[in-house]
């Protein structure tokens, strides 16, 4: 069945009756049939320009608002020498860079980030930031989605990071990000930016109010925009964890989703996905030793090193891992780690 496709009501069938082992095994042998046993991996560093945020998202751990002492704007040239560091001393090739919602930010600020970033270490590659910050800075500064992609582009801006995408459907992000852009809009703006020659990856938020049918629905989705462009990188779920968010202090979501159903949502992404597009086992969001029983699942990438990373981590998640770590991750299940690039070409194999 899922090597001629699924359609909706056929994963939303499997997601909700078969059991989690079979569904494991179909992935995995659908993964191998098309990626082999390769496990991919990008060694980078995170770094936020900014925790100030006005967006108030329930999900969220990390922001401050506007005038919070804990708020911070770091400077260009602060960025760009954190880069540098990580780079000498860690080998690292992409920065993922994202912040929030800062209504102080100027458009001058982000040109200058990006380019003394690519002054200081040109090899690097820049990630980020989300749909959802190119939507709310469009409107900040009274210009076009497309001016913004256009001007963070000729900056330095390589790739842009694909958080923001929670649930696509709409009673679902009423709960998790109400004032965010809607699924379509993200869906939108990551169109125009494939169609401008920056490419990003995909994520879906999931263990906290979505049902079967959002997650399937999501997926597919991701699915559909992947074939209108090719401009996706990576499909990565990532899972929910309440602790320190405003979802579990008013008690709507009180632990975090069971091993179980991660391993569902890998799977199904698999078996949605097949060989359109990698599917990442985030072990930031799901713990190491589950992300290894996740590449049995469907999965075929770590996403990264994700050195110096805040946002999860505010959250309860562990910091970060080297490229050791990692390749030992894919080792214990019987994979072949590959450091690659941002754009997925494969550096080396470990």
């Amino acid at each position: 069945m899922a090597e001629r496709g699924l359609n909706r009501s056929d994963a939303l069938y499997l997601m909700r009756e078969a059991d989690v082992f079979t569904l494991a095994k179909a992935a995995e042998e659908l993964t191998r049939k098309y990626y082999g046993g390769v496990v991919t991996f990008v060694n980078n560093v995170v770094i936020n320009y900014s925790n100030v945020c006005v967006a108030k998202c329930p999900i969220c751990a990390f922001y401050r608002l506007p005038g919070h002492g804990e708020g911070y704007v770091r400077k260009p040239g602060e960025v760009a020498a954190m880069v540098e560091r990580f780079a000498k001393e860690l080998g690292v090739t992409e920065l993922h860079i994202n912040g929030g919602f800062n209504p102080f930010l100027t458009p001058e600020y982000f040109d200058e980030l990006f380019r003394e970033v690519k002054r200081r270490v040109p090899r690097v590659a820049i990630k980020g930031p989300t749909m959802a910050e190119v939507d709310y800075y469009a409107k900040l500064w009274r210009v076009s989605r497309q001016e913004v992609l256009s001007r963070w582009k000729e900056a330095g801006l390589d790739a842009i990071s694909g958080g923001g995408a929670e649930i696509f459907a709409e009673e679902v992000r009423k709960v998790v990000a109400p004032h965010k852009i809607s699924g379509e809009e993200w869906l939108e703006i990551a169109e125009l930016a494939h169609k401008m020659g920056i490419p990003s990856n995909a994520t879906m938020l999931y263990g906290h109010v979505e049902k079967e049918e959002h997650v399937v629905d999501h997926i597919f989705r991701v699915k559909e925009l992947q074939e209108r462009t090719g401009g996706l990188l990576l499909f990565i779920p990532v899972k929910f964890n309440p602790d320190n968010t405003e979802l579990k202090a008013r008690g709507v979501v009180a632990r975090p989703a069971p091993s179980t159903y991660d391993v569902k949502v890998v799977a199904i992404a698999r078996l949605i996905l097949g060989d359109r597009l990698k599917v990442a086992a985030y072990w930031l969001s799901v713990g190491k030793k589950l992300a290894s029983t996740l590449l049995l699942a469907g999965a075929n990438d770590l996403v990264g090193t994700m050195y110096n990373e805040a946002v999860l981590t505010s959250a309860g998640a562990r910091h970060s891992a080297s490229v050791e770590e990692l390749a030992e991750i894919a080792r214990e299940v019987g994979k072949t780690p590959a450091l690659r690039d941002t754009f997925h070409r494969v550096l080396a194999y470990l």
